[in-house]
């Protein structure tokens, strides 16, 4: 006999625009009895009139408590206990905690004892999710990026670089959640759950508790929602990383060469770029410049002399850069230096882990103290000054490096932000390096207040959505809605693991690159033919055409928080079309991208949003919004783009 449910509302309390709801649910199954009381809160938007609540949210301990018993606070806040018997265990408040901008904003705050999981589990009722963390296979909306119970810290489980808890719904709703909560996250077509709980990669404080708050954010649209949550959630940056990266390309030596680098072979690099009549903002040497990793010295086998390398790069035109890293290898001596100062991350027992990375098995210097992020940064000071380097491009800074990861050890910082802390005060302290602002990193957590370029994670050479091709756009709205906006989209036509990416997919890369803030090469295009340099060239010389615009955005994302690059969705959200379309993106918002992203394709569909649309492939043609541009063609060597006009 199949089962049917049934729901008697036990109570119901109101604070403002939230309602939490106790229900009693039961099954005619014969087995069956009747089920614990379930508590929903529910959120509403200013314009709700007798609608359905904005969003509803299960609240779930597990293992459950006896009994639920509603509390009074007098009208200020909602409020609900859990009971073991007669023994007080968790607690619920919830209250509006702000109105202004047609958003309101509510502050929901669950405690328990530490051995329970807390879960809140928000239904999208048809919404489409954005923003979240970022991944390899990046699916634009983010319900599609599935998540069961994932630790919410960089480079743990599924997770890259980018992990913010910060999610917004094209119904207006956004989510955020404090940096202290001990935060897991699944996410599907469906719901949204938030749960907090003390196991790892989280350590337990002295209170006893663990605590799930969340904020939740009610607005008529997405964008309005979203222009407020970024006021109240998301730092600005406190200014703009260098002009120079915008306008113009930076070369880096990874990609084509890999770790056989030296003098002659990036002077040669050099030269290549100049002969070939490119333009540059810095030429960064990668990876295999040092004694061992972790010395902070140059081989001088590679380099005898690379202080007279960085003034001849210089005298050519070129600002240079260099490669670091957080890591000390084993072999390194530098690692027994910083070992005997106790400046190195730590085990759970607080004694001496390694961890592996892709060069090897090495100890991580602990940022989080003081003494030694300014050891560490010293040294990086020490070569700028020495060899006149102008920046770094720092790779790695995950928590998911930390020895023993999982099972991480203690940090010096408060307990409840560990282990994300890490990434955050690993960015922070490599933005104070240089006063250049020309400082990429891949990894952030809570840094959208740096003045500095947050780099994709490495791109493979396919056209996939697996870190291929199709991840760049999908990628790029994804880093914009949880508050990067200086991107650094990953080198042109990917990193070459495996294979070197041919001429159409290196072509088509860059287009697609070509109105994101900024373009880095290290595959170049005379690894081609005369037909690819040119092609090159014209999409560089766009880019500068359209720097200007760039760099004006990028000021007012200092200055309010919008984004640079936006999804369609941005000029009408009621467009139900624009919602899900993940192959276009938005420079301001006057001016539509349409690039080729399949492989062999030489036309597509392009959908233009409200508005009226020249088309700059046919100048004398105008398009009125609302509307798909069926077949559209698209040769090897053209862009598809639309200015938006009066």
């Amino acid at each position: 006999m199949k089962s049917r449910l049934f729901f008697v509302v036990l109570g119901v309390q109101f604070c403002g625009l939230l309602t939490l709801e106790l229900t009693l649910q039961s099954s005619d199954e014969p087995s069956s009895s009747i089920f614990k009381p379930k508590a929903f809160v529910n959120k509403w938007s200013l314009q709700h009139g007798t609608g359905s609540a904005s969003i509803r949210s299960e609240i779930l301990f597990q293992p459950d408590f006896e009994r639920i018993k509603e509390c009074n606070e007098n009208g200020t806040s909602i409020c609900l206990n859990w009971f073991k018997g007669t023994q007080l265990q968790a607690s619920l408040r919830a209250k509006d905690s702000s109105t202004q901008d047609n958003v309101s904003c509510s502050e929901i705050v669950l405690k328990g004892p530490q051995d329970r999981e807390i879960s809140a589990c928000m239904e999208l009722d048809g919404a489409q999710l954005y923003g979240g963390g970022i991944k390899g296979l990046q699916y634009w909306p983010s319900q599609h990026n599935i998540k069961d119970h994932v630790a919410y810290v960089t480079g743990m489980d599924s997770n890259e670089g980018v992990v913010e808890p910060y999610w917004l719904t094209s119904s207006g709703i956004a989510v955020f959640v404090p940096p202290d909560v001990p935060l897991f996250v699944s996410q599907n077509e469906t719901h949204l759950c938030l749960a907090a709980k003390i196991e790892s990669p989280y350590l337990p404080d002295d209170t006893g508790e663990v605590s799930l708050q969340y904020h939740l954010c009610s607005g008529s649209d997405p964008v309005t929602t979203h222009m407020h949550a970024t006021q109240s959630f998301l730092p600005l940056p406190r200014d703009i990383p260098a002009e120079r990266v915008f306008r113009h390309p930076i070369w880096s030596t990874w990609a084509r060469y890999k770790k056989n680098i030296n003098t002659s072979i990036v002077s040669d690099f050099a030269d290549q770029i100049l002969h070939y009549g490119f333009n540059n903002s810095q030429l960064e040497i990668d990876d295999n410049w040092e004694t061992c990793y972790g010395s902070a010295e140059f081989d001088d086998s590679k380099f005898e002399d690379p202080k007279g390398l960085v003034q001849s790069l210089k005298d050519r035109g070129f600002h240079v850069t260099l490669w670091t890293h957080p890591f000390f290898n084993l072999e390194c001596p530098a690692r027994e230096v910083a070992l005997q100062k106790h400046y190195l991350c730590t085990g759970t027992n607080n004694s001496e882990a390694l961890t592996i990375w892709w060069n090897g098995v090495a100890s991580m210097i602990n940022i989080t103290d003081p003494e030694a992020a300014t050891w560490w940064a010293d040294r990086l000071v020490n070569i700028i000054d020495r060899y006149n380097f102008d920046d770094f491009k720092y790779d790695a800074g995950e928590a998911g490096y930390l020895p023993g990861s999982p099972e991480v050890g203690r940090l010096n910082a408060p307990i409840r932000l560990q282990p994300n802390v890490f990434t955050t005060q690993y960015v922070q302290t490599v933005a104070s390096i240089s006063d250049q602002k020309a400082a990429e990193v891949r990894v952030v957590y809570r840094n959208q207040g740096e003045p500095i370029f947050a780099r994709m994670s490495d791109k493979a050479s396919t056209w996939n959505i697996g870190s291929g091709l199709k991840s760049l756009v999908t990628t790029l709205l994804a880093m914009n809605m949880v508050g990067y906006s200086f991107v650094m989209p990953d080198m042109v036509g990917g990193n070459g693991y495996g294979n070197f990416p041919d001429k159409e997919l290196f072509i088509r890369w860059l287009e697609a690159n070509t109105f994101m803030p900024t373009i880095q090469f290290s595959f170049v295009p005379w690894d081609y033919d005369d037909e690819t340099v040119e092609i090159a060239k014209k999409f560089t010389s766009l880019h500068y055409q359209y720097s200007d615009k760039i760099l004006e955005l990028a000021r007012k994302k200092v200055a309010d928080g919008t984004p640079i690059n936006l999804p369609l969705w941005w000029l009408d959200p009621t467009d139900e079309e624009t919602l899900t379309i993940d192959s276009e993106y938005l420079l301001g918002e006057d001016l539509l991208v349409a690039p080729i992203l399949d492989q062999g394709a030489l036309e597509r569909n392009i959908y233009l949003p409200a508005g009226s649309w020249r088309d700059e492939l046919h100048p004398n043609v105008t398009y009125p919004g609302r509307q798909w541009l069926r077949n559209y063609s698209v040769e090897l060597h053209q862009l598809a783009y639309f200015t938006r006009v009066p």
